[in-house]
């Protein structure tokens, strides 16, 4: 395995295929949801989770690169986010829980999310992934970030251990799923 991964904003470079294609591949290996009923579902799915932060909060983007520059790079893992309040943003209409926990997000504004290749977890590139995002988003002068994650799952521990608790829950589709957060101030 090569040195740790470079953290790097995602708009500092070029946006080539291998990388895209990187972040797909390891978008869909972090995923919970594994089967689709079609490629429109999937592709909907990919959309809700992925694409709308890289369309609309690209700034807001971080990749870790493995050997930056040279002909064997790749991307270990990457966070999205944005600085918006989701309970007040529309492009976050398809989910309902932000507008139900609107008072605890307007508090936490800004959110995230992190994925890492199976190969890198565990080596501090997720932590190094979110302190860069909250590094930025305290300089943007958000008070604060959250995340939503399932009740129990394993990545409550990962957020826990980069400085995030429990905020609040919500029923969502059946699940209870928990807000995560971290003041910025």
């Amino acid at each position: 395995m090569a040195g740790l991964p470079v953290i790097e904003r995602y708009l500092a470079r070029p946006r080539d295929v291998r990388a895209l294609g990187d972040i797909e591949r390891i978008f869909f290996q972090s995923s919970g949801t594994t089967t689709f009923e079609s490629d429109e579902a999937r592709a909907a799915f990919q959309e809700r989770w992925l694409q709308r932060y890289l369309t609309h909060d690209a700034a807001h983007a971080f990749l870790a690169v493995v050997n930056p520059g040279r002909g064997d790079e790749a991307v270990a893992g990457y966070l999205v986010g944005s600085l918006d309040d989701p309970a007040r943003a529309s492009r976050f209409d398809d989910l309902g829980y932000f507008k139900t926990m609107a008072e605890l997000t307007a508090r936490y504004p800004a959110q995230l999310h992190v994925n890492i290749d199976a190969d890198w977890r565990g080596l501090g590139v997720g932590r190094a992934l979110v302190d860069a995002f909250c590094d930025h988003a305290r300089a943007a002068g958000a008070p604060g970030v959250h995340v939503f994650t399932g009740r129990g799952m394993r990545n409550v521990r990962f957020y826990e251990a980069a400085g995030f608790a429990e905020a609040g829950a919500v029923a969502w589709n059946g699940h209870e799923i928990v807000m995560l957060a971290r003041g910025l101030g």
